[in-house]
């Protein structure tokens, strides 16, 4: 079980159903498939082998999000509309209004959707009840927003929010950047992006490239603010950092494989890695809270 990309949120784990409660929760919004006319719905799914929507170790809890979505790029609809529109305009003399128009396109797009492909997807959601941290293995904030919505619909008596701390990582990443070295357990590996306050926002980007040089604090002292920055935890998972408190291509450095002989079932296996996996990422979002000065006060 790899995640490989985090946003992070947080919860308040003494509201926190148990078990049982949840699984039953979250199946009154499993994902159900797509009406003729819907683009595109989420619900939850299986997060793990065994087929649970809940998969609990001690404090850690694991599920996922599914979603449904349509495929119907909106130029092929347009595309559509606008042949039919050329055989109007040819039928009776004159372009259609506006108004014809936008019916048309409407009527186009409701055709399509019924005949278009459908994909799925599955994004799993870690939560340690102890620390309160929720972990979505997506970095985008429009998947944020709709796990957020769907959540709040569907487990009404605990409140999730986004993680805020003291310092931003915008200050934090220029600070280590220019100092030449990183926070308490973090060291700094070689990418970087810099980029201007000012107009333009002129930006540099380092790959495969030692930080510690002169240029780069130049860059620095001239205006510049570390936006991404590439980073290892205590020499077990390395990452890169951005602005907004997300992490991208999470790679664990040295994972243990545990449990791979013939008789180890599959749902053992998943179960062992979970454990690991755990373990690591609740150690490092506390340090990584951390080295950001805390939460921000009042959250």
């Amino acid at each position: 079980m790899q995640f490989k990309n985090l946003r992070i949120l947080r919860c308040d784990g003494a509201n926190f159903p148990d078990t049982e409660a949840l699984e039953n929760l979250l199946a009154k919004r499993g994902l159900e498939p797509l009406n003729a006319l819907e683009r595109e719905r989420h619900g939850f799914v299986p997060a793990g082998p065994d087929g649970t929507l809940v998969h609990a170790r001690e404090s850690y809890r694991l599920i996922a999000l599914g979603g449904e979505k349509k495929l119907l790029p909106s130029s092929v609809v347009r595309q559509t509309a606008d042949q039919r529109a050329q055989r109007i305009e040819q039928a009776q003399g004159r372009p259609p209004g506006k108004r014809q128009l936008r019916e048309l396109r409407d009527q186009v797009e409701t055709e399509l959707l019924s005949r278009a492909f459908t994909v799925r997807s599955s994004t799993r959601i870690w939560l340690d009840l102890e620390s309160g941290f929720v972990l979505l293995d997506n970095a985008s904030p429009k998947f944020e927003e709709t796990f957020l919505e769907v959540w709040h619909q569907t487990v009404v008596n605990v409140e999730l929010q986004r993680l805020d701390t003291e310092k931003s990582p915008l200050s934090a990443m220029t600070h280590w950047v220019a100092d030449g070295e990183g926070p308490e357990g973090f060291s700094i590996d070689q990418e970087a992006e810099l980029r201007s306050a000012a107009a333009g926002q002129a930006t540099v980007r380092y790959l495969r490239h030692t930080l510690d040089g002169a240029e780069v604090r130049r860059h620095i002292s001239n205006g510049k603010q570390c936006t991404r920055l590439a980073m290892t935890w205590r020499e077990r998972i390395s990452f890169v950092l951005c602005e907004d408190l997300s992490l991208k291509r999470l790679q664990w450095v040295d994972k243990e494989d545990d449990g791979n002989g013939s008789e180890v079932t599959e749902e053992d296996r998943f179960d062992v890695d979970f454990t690991l996996t755990s373990g690591d990422l609740a150690g490092l979002c506390k340090d990584l809270v951390a080295a950001l000065d805390g939460f921000a006060q009042g959250t």
